[in-house]
């Protein structure tokens, strides 16, 4: 059988600032006809299941952040590693003095101006069966308990994830062992700087969280499985796919960071699909966006994945296609 992905879902999170579902409290309750339900709001008696200065640097040294100029615009390209770890910090100096001296934050999604009950009832929608079936139904008796495994392992109630489509289990699974690594989007390039532009400097979104999570309506049931059961199979090789994602981004190396993507997408029509969706057309997008934005003029410092700045249809490459001097800081 042909892997949709190799590592893609590690690769995902480089490249989508989806909310972290391990986040979240889990509370166990029973309902008035004594049926157990695990839901993210407490209840009666409710039963707790989860619970969760700037460096000097080598000015020669090349960081993940390009100037684009053109007219009368700038735009400061940073790419973001959506979970992050204590040591990314301080960040290089180049950073955020091209922060400070920019009028507007530009983010892929402000996860600060989201509304926690219209996420909820998102999800619901989204990521959730609604036609009364769940996720045992559509997974193998293998795979089922291969998921049940990796749970326990978690601590995951696997009550919760049978509620849940392949692709959010998948995105599930990968952020609690990101969590047990360390990892956190609390220290999230895009996080860091979300915090940092409260009350001080516009926020600007390419996409928004509703629009990323729409994209994933758009993978078939038979992908959507796949997409699971290779996340069930490469889940222990995520510390060492984030220390080399980690020593690439630090160096500046758009290159070897387009190589992790190259390797993480298989040659298949399901993978192929899948980069172009979450890849190839959104770089594309929000090329046009950025362009729109600094044809008005002013200086914009913009966070997105780091795999959309990198490679030849990356948004660093558009822009230069478009005219734009290109400078990597």
């Amino acid at each position: 059988m042909n892997h949709v992905l190799k590592l893609g879902v590690f690769a995902l999170l480089l490249a989508m600032f989806i909310v972290a579902p391990a986040q979240a409290r889990v509370f166990k309750c029973t309902d008035d006809f004594g049926v157990v339900r695990f839901q993210d709001r407490s209840c009666a008696g409710a039963e707790v299941v989860i619970a969760h200065g700037d460096a000097d640097v080598d000015q020669a040294a090349k960081h993940f952040l390009w100037q684009a100029s053109a007219g009368k615009g700038t735009l400061f390209l940073l790419g973001s590693i959506h979970f992050g770890t204590p040591q990314m910090y301080p960040l290089p100096a180049v950073m955020t003095s091209s922060f400070k001296k920019s009028d507007t934050l530009v983010v892929e999604a402000n996860i600060n101006n989201v509304d926690q009950m219209q996420l909820a009832r998102l999800l619901a929608s989204k990521a959730m069966y609604q036609d009364g079936s769940s996720l045992r139904q559509h997974l193998s008796a293998e795979t089922w308990h291969k998921l049940e495994q990796v749970a326990q392992s978690m601590a995951m109630p696997i009550e919760v994830l049978n509620q849940q489509k392949p692709w959010f289990v998948s995105m599930t699974l990968t952020a609690l062992a990101l969590k047990q690594l360390g990892f956190s989007e609390d220290k999230g390039i895009d996080a860091h700087f979300l915090s940092l532009a409260k009350g001080k400097k516009k926020v600007v979104e390419l996409e928004g969280m509703v629009w990323q999570l729409s994209l994933f309506d758009q993978l078939t049931p038979e992908e959507q499985v796949l997409m699971l059961e290779e996340s069930l199979r490469e889940l222990d090789e995520g510390k060492a796919f984030f220390d080399k994602m980690l020593s690439f981004w630090s160096a500046g190396d758009a290159e070897g960071i387009q190589s992790m993507f190259d390797e993480g997408m298989m040659a298949s029509d399901s993978g192929n699909r899948l980069n172009q969706l979450i890849m190839l057309d959104r770089n594309k997008r929000m090329t046009e966006k950025l362009h729109t934005l600094a044809e008005k003029g002013g200086q914009y410092f913009v966070v997105v994945g780091a795999g959309h700045l990198a490679g030849a249809e990356g948004i660093v490459a558009r822009l230069k296609q478009r005219g734009y001097q290109i400078d990597q800081l």
